[in-house]
């Protein structure tokens, strides 16, 4: 039977997911390493990586083996605690730190818990808010700088409105953050812990995506949050998500239990994926098969005049195009050449990018590029390029130059789309 995904369909969420030009999901039947495979047996290379989540490759044969010795009831039992929970924990403590962890299913639900426990143990209202943090109504603000229905102040990530807010600290109760590494640089960070430290508001780190993907360990040591959550690096794409810090701030958490806590085959993919991303080998191979996928197309993009660029490293970056029109075009094209992106979003390459991979990545965005060229020789990148861009992957302010007439109405015109 075919269950119609498209008007009438049968689920009953819209979830993220790759779409074709119409708006309906593709459809992979099989993934191995970086490909995937469509129904009609096409090969796809796999950039979008469950959003980033599968980081050691699809099918990786260690994680398999896990999961079935633990399916098979040989890495402890989902009624009760086990060794292999205990192996994480010290796992979690030793990369991350922290006086105590916690584990969750899911990064949102994570981030939902941690910061009402910091807000009962501090006994404030307000918290301020950038970036993305799950499908959760909480974090959704009718508009920007002021605070919702839940006390959430969301700032854009622009150091002059978390200062104003910063400058009442008996108000705020934490500044919630998802650190970027493509639009926010090492001057950002370090006057974000300035204000946030002198007026000693603790930080929880909200590294659900970043978290593990770019060193053995959070990916802003800048930061030195009270709190911190991982998730989407910690299990090669099994659910399971891993909060710690503070014990006084998070002793709310000890009341929180659910029944899957013990699951084996969570527990068993983690362990496994953890040891591995614990080392720093397989960040330090996406980032040099990123580094080289980048460098030939950002070539490949200026010899053949297509106004795109591309922001971040080879852990994590992003296509910055002219303007939608450039974007749709490019993403058509690279679907023609089965190179599987996240539009509009980060780009997240696995462990399995081996050099043959990237070969084969270069080959195929040399072909988009020819298709593109001599299509857009009137358009260029404008900082508006950029910030659009920003905003379509961190749900904010890229960092740069502007002033605070100019922030309000880049914010004006953005948060309209």
């Amino acid at each position: 039977m075919t269950i119609d995904i498209g008007a009438g369909k049968l689920l009953a969420q819209e979830p993220t997911c790759p779409r074709d030009a119409d708006g309906r999901p593709r459809v992979f039947v099989e993934g191995s390493g970086a490909y995937l495979t469509d129904p009609d047996g096409r090969r796809w290379i796999d950039f979008d990586n469950a959003r980033g989540s599968v980081v050691l490759g699809h099918g990786d044969e260690e994680v398999a083996e896990a999961i079935a010795r633990a399916a098979r009831g040989r890495s402890g039992v989902g009624t009760a605690w086990s060794p292999v929970l205990d192996s994480l924990l010290g796992q979690l403590q030793e990369v991350c730190g922290g006086d105590v962890v916690g584990l969750y299913r899911t990064g949102t639900a994570a981030l939902r818990s941690v910061t009402c426990a910091v807000r009962d143990a501090r006994d404030r209202s307000i918290v301020l808010s950038s970036g993305y943090h799950g499908y959760d109504p909480m974090w959704h603000c009718d508009e920007p700088f002021t605070p919702n229905q839940h006390g959430i102040v969301e700032f854009l990530f622009d150091l002059d409105v978390l200062a104003e807010w910063l400058s009442r600290p008996e108000q705020v109760a934490a500044v919630v953050i998802s650190p970027d590494h493509m639009h926010l640089g090492e001057r950002w960070y370090t006057e974000f812990t300035r204000l946030t430290k002198e007026a000693d508001v603790p930080v929880i780190a909200d590294e659900v995506k970043v978290g593990l993907r770019y060193r053995a360990g959070l990916s802003t040591p800048l930061l030195d949050p009270a709190v911190w959550i991982v998730a989407k690096c910690l299990a090669n794409g099994s659910p399971v998500a891993a909060v710690g810090g503070d014990a006084h701030l998070l002793a709310a958490l000890e009341d929180v239990s659910f029944t899957s806590y013990f699951e084996p085959t969570a527990m068993a993919a983690a362990t496994t994926t953890l040891r591995r991303m614990a080392t720093g080998e397989p960040q330090q191979a996406i980032r040099a098969a990123g580094d080289r996928f980048i460098a030939h197309t950002r070539a490949a993009f200026a010899n053949a005049g297509v106004p795109i660029d591309l922001a971040g490293n080879g852990n994590l970056f992003q296509f910055v195009c002219a303007d939608d029109e450039v974007a749709d075009a490019f993403h058509a094209a690279a679907a023609a050449e089965g190179l599987l992106f996240f539009e509009g979003d980060n780009q997240t390459p696995s462990a399995a990018f081996t050099d043959e991979v990237v070969e084969d990545a270069c080959g195929r965005i040399d072909r988009v590029s020819a298709a593109l060229t001599g299509r857009f020789t009137d358009r260029e990148l404008t900082e508006e390029s950029w910030y659009a861009s920003a905003w379509g992957a961190m749900d904010g302010l890229a960092d740069r130059p502007r002033t605070r007439e100019e922030t309000t109405a880049i914010v004006e015109r953005l948060w309209e789309d």
